[in-house]
């Protein structure tokens, strides 16, 4: 699992919200919640994210079209301080190193990799979803690099040549689209990417600020490593249940999460659930561990903090749909 920022959530959001598609239906199974969605601070699951793309996929007729469309809304300020690094950076080489380096900030699902060869430099994309999902999201990804590319350079005109694998997509004009990249596309090439960056890697940016780079880096590995260990906060909360004990209330568990009860009320609401629905669901899976053990309902009831066995039964049936001796004799086959 890894974390990203909203952003590009909201990017797709809107992008589809143009086309005439629901708010409801492009968060359709991604546990995204419209008020999570209208916060600029929160971070989702990458595959959540990826979920509101496949909805977005279902109603697009022209996937090739779509990921130009996407990726033109990817722009530098889009990558929070990630886009700032590559900004204030030296030289394309560097913001190239500097973007390989921390892809994980990026918004990319394609495997973005250099590649050199005896007199030029090239920057490969590599995207193993299937079908017009996996077209748009290549597309997408790509595109977008060449945003990059314009606003680094605040639109001088250097050369922009982008390779695709597959053949013309039904509908495409190549010279508009050519017109439209700014640069020259080779449609049946031996790989997707950019090519010919040789000739401007060292060419020096318009923003380039060494102070500003060295700050803007420091950040980003920081945040780099704060994405590598975060977890939602309902999964937080549930650790901290099962740590501290089922007696723990939401004052105790929101002071070890350095935070206060307000606050923690608020940020489980924007992931869609409930202090009551976490402690529930942690209830319920220690029920689960007990009732494989030989132990009275009653026992069970009294361990988890019921009043009785009946109390207890009819809370399990309520978030499992059996009873728990139901449960016990199907985990016994």
């Amino acid at each position: 699992m890894a974390i990203r920022n909203i952003t590009s959530a909201q990017i797709i959001i809107s992008y589809g919200l143009e086309k005439g598609i629901s708010t409801a239906d492009l968060l359709s199974g991604s546990g995204i919640s419209p008020a999570q969605l209208s916060d600029d601070q929160s971070q989702i699951e990458d595959q959540q994210e990826f979920q509101i793309l496949s909805n977005l996929s279902r109603y697009i007729d022209d996937p090739f079209r779509a990921g130009i469309e996407l990726g033109s809304r990817y722009h530098l300020n889009s990558y929070g301080i990630m886009g700032y690094a590559l900004l204030s950076s030296s030289t394309l080489r560097k913001a190239l190193e500097v973007g390989l380096r921390y892809l994980g900030l990026s918004y990319a699902f394609s495997d973005i990799y250099l590649m050199p060869s005896e007199h030029d430099v090239g920057l490969g994309f590599r995207c193993d979803i299937e079908g017009d999902l996996g077209v748009m999201i290549l597309v997408r990804d790509m595109w977008a690099v060449s945003i990059i590319q314009k606003e680094l350079f605040d639109y001088a005109d250097f050369p922009i040549h982008l390779h695709f694998l597959m053949a013309v997509p039904d509908g495409i004009i190549l010279n508009e689209l050519q017109n439209l990249l700014g640069g020259s596309i080779q449609f049946d090439s031996t790989h997707n990417g950019y090519v010919g960056l040789g000739e401007i890697l060292d060419l020096p940016l318009v923003k380039a600020n060494e102070v500003a780079a060295k700050i803007c880096e420091e950040q980003c590995n920081q945040l780099l490593q704060e994405k590598q260990s975060w977890k939602p906060i309902a999964k937080q909360v549930k650790d901290n249940l099962v740590h501290m004990g089922l007696q723990a209330s939401m004052d105790d568990v929101a002071k070890a999460m350095a935070r206060t009860a307000r606050t923690l009320h608020r940020q489980l609401k924007l992931e869609g659930t409930s202090w009551r629905n976490v402690r529930d669901d942690v209830r319920i899976g220690i029920a689960e561990a007990l009732l494989m053990k030989p132990m009275q309902l009653d026992e069970i009831a009294e361990r988890l903090g019921f009043s009785d066995g009946a109390n207890f039964s009819h809370s399990f049936k309520r978030c499992k749909g059996i009873t728990p001796s139901e449960f016990r004799e199907a985990s016994k086959k």
